[in-house]
This record gives C-alpha cells, sequence and structure tokens, in this order.
C-alpha cells in the first residue's frame, strides 16, 4: 500500500496554467514542462495559475486564485485532516520528518492559519466554494 501511495505521487504532476502571451508564454510553457508540471489550458484544471501583469509575473489575488497548494501538501494537508501526527504523516509517506515539517509550515502559511484544525478548515470552506463556484 506505502508503495501504491508513492507511485501516485511520483505520476502526480502539478497542473499549472499560464496566462502569458507570445513568445513569453512558449518560452514558459517549454521551461515548466522540462521542470515536470503540466502546463493545461483551463482554470478548472489547473492545480496553480502562473499570470502575467503589465508589470511583469506576480502573484493573483485570493478570490482569482483556483488552488495553491502542491499535490505533496495536499497529502500532508489529507494526513492532517485524519488526525494524524507529523510522524504518522512521514512514514505513511516515506518522507523525513523534517519535510513534513517543512510541507505543514508551507500549508499555513499558504491558507493563512495557525494551526492544524484551522488548516482543515479553510480547506473544506474552499472546497465547498469551488464545487459552489463549478
Amino acid at each position: 500500500m506505502k508503495m501504491a501511495a508513492a507511485a501516485a505521487t511520483k505520476s502526480r504532476r502539478l497542473r499549472v496554467l499560464l496566462r502569458a502571451e507570445g513568445p513569453l508564454r512558449s518560452q514558459l510553457a517549454t521551461l515548466l514542462a522540462r521542470a515536470g508540471y503540466e502546463v493545461v489550458a483551463a482554470a478548472e484544471d489547473a492545480d496553480a495559475v502562473l499570470a502575467e501583469e503589465e508589470s511583469g509575473f506576480a502573484e493573483m489575488r485570493e478570490h482569482s486564485r483556483r488552488a495553491l497548494l502542491t499535490p505533496r501538501e495536499i497529502e500532508i494537508l489529507d494526513g492532517i485532516g485524519q488526525g494524524l501526527t507529523n510522524k504518522m504523516i512521514a512514514r505513511r509517506l516515506q518522507i523525513s520528518l523534517h519535510t513534513v515539517k517543512f510541507h505543514v509550515e508551507s500549508v499555513f502559511r499558504k491558507l493563512g492559519v495557525r494551526s492544524r484544525a484551522e488548516a482543515v478548515a479553510r480547506a473544506l470552506e474552499r472546497q465547498r466554494r469551488e464545487e459552489i463556484e463549478l
């Protein structure tokens, strides 16, 4: 079972919607593909959005972002939601405890929360919002 989870994680690639025009778009799409990301054409298929503004690439406002978490961060958040400790998550995903702590901090920062309970609540809130918008 652990091997299947590891294989599924390796096969999942971050899907990126690229909002840029002209030769820059082509160059960025090539770089993203070489880095192992999948460039998608529709926002509903994207895990993240890379958007060009007049002053260059910048972070999009919260309401216009679809998803911020990487596939690994989603796995970490799932473990948190199941009530697992960092050590249990590390064992399940076959990664180090330090790596889990790094991802937990990243999830907290991206979701704007300070606790595990807040992280799960925010994720559920976003999930409900996305289901309603679809």
